[in-house]
């Protein structure tokens, strides 16, 4: 049983290679296969410049992005200092005034005192 498959595998192989020969004496065959070759690497050279052109635009965005992005944490950072500032300029302002309250009723209290 070995045999017969070997023999069979070798038949087709035979049939094969007959096929191909018959296939490369053809010129138009040899023709149409370069023609078709030429064309493969042409439509690979293209979307291998647009691939390029499009990771360069990809990377452009994302550049600006980034940028678009660091501004807008630079002016939130910027916010939030403006805001402690006022915060704590409220806060002195705040104890001023309690002392300014303290010191008058300490006055209106020496006024009394004197009368």
């Amino acid at each position: 049983m070995d045999d017969s498959s070997r023999k069979i595998d070798v038949e087709k192989l035979i049939s094969y290679s007959d096929d191909l020969v018959r296939v490369l004496k053809d010129r138009r065959d040899i023709n149409s296969l370069t023609q078709c070759l030429d064309q493969s690497k042409s439509l690979s050279s293209s979307c291998n410049a647009h691939f390029n052109e499009f990771r360069t635009l990809l990377q452009a965005d994302k550049y600006l992005y980034e940028s678009d992005y660091q501004t807008k944490i630079d002016e939130c950072k910027q916010k939030t200092e403006q805001a402690r500032t006022e915060i704590a300029a409220d806060a002195e302002l705040h104890r001023l005034q309690s002392d300014l309250e303290e010191e008058l009723n300490k006055e209106r209290l020496l006024g009394e005192e004197l009368r």
